[in-house]
This record gives structure tokens, sequence and C-alpha cells, in this order.
């Protein structure tokens, strides 16, 4: 079906003073409920009609929220229909403007976290993406602003904070609903309207000649992939798995001074026009004159790549006759926000506290770096760690950051 454009506003009457999911009393939705109220805009606008009220209400009776942080993976357990495809922080690299254009294309909105002041800090706040105009998009903004749907509301003008629009959107949250047909329609209106995306990738681009160049390390004996998402809770996002040894040409600004750094993740692409991202800390600086070796990209089989580590329980394939080495084990350092951060027995805020941390304090994290880092920042997202009192629990990733 196509979209349908249908706006709430937390401020509601109707529901602004309940409690968002878990939190505390001040944690209502009128106060930090806009990603809740994006996500219902998103779920009415594709048929599945729900209120701030009726969703925050199902959320919680499937455990949704982590405090007052939404799951974004739990909409799924109410509606099946509706699956999370991509989930990207962009605070620290250009937001995937193609991924968003094309996703608005095929009738999917994206919701996306801005900033929501120009103040010193970032205050966050969710807004629904629905059509690209020009050079900007027109969003469903739950903080009242606009509330006719007929009307046009810009991203920009409000939430640039004087930034270009790849640095003007800090996370991305894309939904798939199963029966979209693409485009969106107002309120009462037969017509469809329609956005094309500026910025689709190419099919088979040519790679850019001259470099910058990384190399695929050699100790990657099972290949690394390159994703269109650093989310590596899935394999639905690998473009392609690339071999040992293969060279890359790295295609965002600056992106050479990531190589090599672990936690970071670099915008590349191979000799056959394959582009996405890739683990940084599985790549070394090659040069120009570097020659690739005559190697095929890998084809995905049971045993995925590594991006940044193989999948916990499988093996990567040795050499009859070589032993693998395993990659070195690195250590992940994230940082409390703020003074009282709690760390907790299991990941529920009902379970026992092991310790309350201060801001500053440094914590190292006990799970895999691949499953770690999409978490780190992010509300509702348990991170497994060890406290200063050298206690094993669980922290969420909102209230850190990293080292």
């Amino acid at each position: 079906m196509t979209f349908q454009l249908v706006y709430y506003s937390q401020q509601d009457p109707k529901w602004k003073n309940d409690i968002l999911g878990f939190g505390d009393p001040s944690d209502t939705i009128g106060y930090v409920g806009c990603a809740l109220t994006s996500t219902a805009m998103l779920l009415s606008g594709h048929g599945f009609s729900q209120t701030p009220k009726t969703l925050n209400e199902k959320l919680k009776s499937v455990g949704g929220f982590t405090s007052a942080g939404i799951r974004w993976g739990s909409v799924s357990q109410i509606h099946p229909q509706v699956t999370v495809k991509s989930n990207i922080s962009c605070i620290a690299i250009d937001a995937p403007l193609g991924l968003i254009d094309a996703s608005i294309a095929a009738g999917q909105p994206v919701i996306v976290m801005v900033d929501s002041t120009p103040a010193a800090g970032l205050l966050t706040h969710w807004v629904v993406l629905y059509a690209k105009d020009g050079s900007d998009y027109l969003m469903l903004d739950p903080w009242p602003y606009q509330t006719d749907v007929t009307k046009k509301t810009f991203l920009m003008p409000r939430y640039s904070q004087g930034n270009p629009l790849r640095r003007s959107i800090m996370h991305v949250i894309i939904y798939e609903a199963f029966h979209a047909s693409g485009g969106f329609a107002s309120p009462g209106s037969s017509s469809t309207s329609t956005s094309t995306p500026s910025q689709t990738p190419p099919a088979a681009a040519t790679p850019a000649t001259g470099g910058p160049y990384a190399r695929v390390k050699t100790d990657v004996t099972w290949g690394l992939n390159i994703r269109s998402t650093i989310d590596t809770s899935t394999t639905a996002n690998i473009v392609v798995s690339i071999p040992a040894g293969s060279l890359l040409t790295v295609t965002e600004p600056n992106g050479m001074s990531k190589i090599g750094a672990v936690n970071q993740w670099v915008r590349v692409r191979d000799d056959k026009g394959h582009e996405g991202f890739a683990a940084a800390w599985y790549l070394e600086k090659a040069p120009a004159s570097a020659s690739t070796p005559s190697m095929q990209p890998v084809t995905l089989g049971p045993v995925p790549a590594t991006d940044p580590a193989p999948t916990s329980g499988t093996t990567p394939p040795a050499s009859p006759s070589t032993t693998v080495p395993a990659p070195e084990p690195q250590k992940l350092i994230v940082v409390v926000k703020t003074t009282g951060t709690k760390v907790f027995a299991t990941a529920s805020t009902k379970s026992e506290v092991l310790s309350k941390e201060k801001a500053g304090a440094k914590l190292v994290v006990v799970e895999p770096i691949d499953k770690a880092i999409p978490k780190i920042g992010i509300g509702g997202k348990w991170l497994t760690v060890k406290g200063t009192n050298g206690k094993r629990g669980y922290v969420d990733g909102g209230l850190v950051k990293e080292a």
C-alpha cells in the first residue's frame, strides 16, 4: 500500500503525561517521547493504526523498552510485517543519504535522529522523513511544529544547526513494511507523490584511480565483509565479501585516518564497484602502486566473512596445510556519561545493581566488539561490561560513549 501521512504530536493531552516505557515519573511521552511518536506515525502510515499511547502500552507488554529507551526491534513483536532493516549511528560519520533516498523511493519512510538545538552539546530528537524535495527532506515532526501534513515541513531549516545535510542526521532507523508499494499520499487525497533518490549508488561504479587505498590484512584469511550499514547483527546488509590481501579504495574524506583503528568503520569500494562500510581495524594502509591479488570476491556461504570477527559458534575455514591465525583480541573501553549510572546483574533495570559509576569512569566491554559497537550511545541497548569494582554486568548503551 501507499504510505499515508499521519501526524501525531507527543504533546497531545491524550498521552503527553503518560510515562514512557519503564522510565522514571519525569520521563513522559510529552517530554521524551519523540522516538515513540515517530514510530507510531510510521506504523499508522503503513496501515497499522497506533497512537503514541497505544504503542507505548503494547511495547511495554513485550518488554520493548530499556527504562525510557525504545527497543526498535520490538516493534516486530507487535507487527511482524514490519522489521528493522537498518540501524545506523551517524554521529561520527556522514549520514547514508543514498540509503535514505532509496528507502523513501520504495515507500519506506525513515526515522532519523537530529540535534534539536544550536546550543553546545547534542540534544537528540527523532523525526520521520517521508520524501526528498530538492536537496532537503520533508518530515513529520512529533514536536508541535506543523500539524498540517498537506503543507511541506523541511528538515534543514529547523534541524541543520548550520551543518550540511549529510552531517545533520545523527542516527538512521529504517523499518521495512513488506506491503509498501512506494510513494506517499496526503490525507483525503487520492493522488500519490513519489520521491526520486538523488544519490542512489551506481550498480557497478568504476573504482577511483590513484587511491587512497587500504588493504585487507593477510591474517583475515576467511575474508572481510563490506556492508551497506554497520549493523553486524544481520547478514542481509552484506554487499560482498573480500579476500585477504585485496585492495580497496577509501571513498570518504579523511577515511585513511581510520585505517587500523579499533571501533571505526570506513567507506570503501572494491575493484568491481561494490561500495559500503568495512571494519577499519582489519585494514592496513597500502601504497597507490600496490597490486591487487588475482582473487574473486567470496561467495557468501554458511560461514560469513569477518567484520570484525566470525559469528559466535563458527570457525573460519583453514587451508589444509596452514594453521589460520586468529585475530588478536581487542579491548574496547567505554566512558560513563553521567554520575550514578548503574551496572545491573542482568539486562533489566529490575535486577540487582552491581555498581553505580561516576561520570568519566571507564568500563571494559566484555562482549564481542562487533556486537558492542552498534550499541554504544544507543538507549535501550544493553552492553556487557566490567564495572570499576571488577564485577561483570550490564549497562544501558545510551549512558556511555567510546573512550
